[in-house]
């Protein structure tokens, strides 16, 4: 993640990355879910209250707040599943339109407090997975 294009994190839509798990083997646990999904909503930026503005990805969840990926793998599977996981981009695509302009981020306490994330973590793959441009897409 480059600090050049750096920006602090917003609620617009066009700064965000719809990643599909398509290739998560619960994937098709997730009903309703269109051909591509499910899907999560990805954002390269810092935190507008980090005044050091450290380069993070973030992760936007249901109830409309972010919440930094590297807290996002932390969390146990089903709570994850439930709060940041879509199924169709029309799902998506409506939550985004009833955000409002400033973006809420989640600040769990200190890393030290929250459990470690599992070595073996399939979402965690397929959400790298989707990340990878297709083949032909030219970067």
């Amino acid at each position: 993640m480059s600090n050049i294009n750096l920006r602090n994190l917003t609620n617009d839509f066009m700064s965000v990355r719809l990643v599909s798990l398509a290739s998560w083997q619960s994937a098709k646990e997730i009903v309703p879910r269109d051909h591509a999904g499910p899907y999560v909503i990805l954002q390269e930026g810092y935190d507008p209250q980090d005044f050091s503005m450290r380069a993070d990805e973030f992760v936007l969840g249901r109830s409309g707040k972010w919440l930094s990926l590297s807290y996002f793998y932390k969390m146990p599977i089903p709570e994850r599943r439930a709060e940041f996981v879509f199924g169709t981009a029309a799902e998506v695509m409506k939550m985004m339109a009833d955000l409002p302009p400033s973006p809420q981020i989640i600040r769990p306490g200190s890393p030290a407090e929250q459990a470690s994330a599992t070595s073996a973590d399939e979402m965690a793959e397929a959400i790298q997975a989707g990340r990878k441009p297709p083949p032909g897409a030219g970067g």
